[in-house]
Order: structure tokens, then sequence, then C-alpha cells
């Protein structure tokens, strides 16, 4: 897969085959179509694939290892991050809570 149009082929040729699929992945940068599907479906998801006009290759073991290892990374660094999100949301939470009621208190009369 060189470009968009080509991912795009397998993307398509793919979810046609939903009832067939559990799930798939289409991924131009890494030239990877990762599948989910029953054992005795692979030689049928290589089907799929050629089908749109592209040649498939088995990876090797390596190959599987680097990719899935990439895909933990990358899962954790999204955890990460969504972790740091919310403890900025939440030191920033009692800052605007304690804007507010100065706020109100500025806006009672004073008698």
């Amino acid at each position: 897969m060189n470009c968009g149009g080509c991912s795009g082929a397998v993307t398509r040729a793919l979810a046609k085959k939903k009832d067939e699929i559990e799930s798939f992945n289409v991924s131009l940068d890494d030239q990877i179509v990762e599948v989910v599907a029953g054992d005795d479906d692979y030689e049928k998801v290589k089907e799929f694939i050629t089908k749109t006009g592209k040649a498939t290759d088995d990876a090797t073991e390596e190959e599987i290892q680097a990719y899935v290892k990439k895909q933990e990374e990358l899962k954790k660094q999204e955890e990460l991050k969504n972790k740091q999100e919310q403890e900025q949301e939440q030191e920033q939470e009692p800052e605007a809570a304690a804007g507010e009621a100065k706020q109100e208190d500025a806006a009672e009369p004073k008698e």
C-alpha cells in the first residue's frame, strides 16, 4: 500500500466482509493490515485483499512482534497522556471554584 487509494481499496474490501471478520485496521503509515478473524479464515482474508489487486505478504514473527510492541507503546503513551490531562483538569477545578467564590463574594452587597 503506497497511497490512500490503496489503503481505501483494502478497507472497502474488508468492510464488505464484516460478517466474516471480527475487526480490522488498515495502516498506510505502517503498511500493515491487521485483521481479527477465526483461525480458519486466514486464507479467505488474504483472498479478500488480493481481489483488490494488492499483493499480500505474510509477516515474519519478528515483524509481528515489532508491530505488537509498537502498538503497546503507543497505547501506553496515550494512557499516560490521558492521565496527565485528567490530573491537570483536577488541579484546575479547585482553582476555578475558588475564583467563582471570590466573584460571588464581590458581587454580594455589604450591609
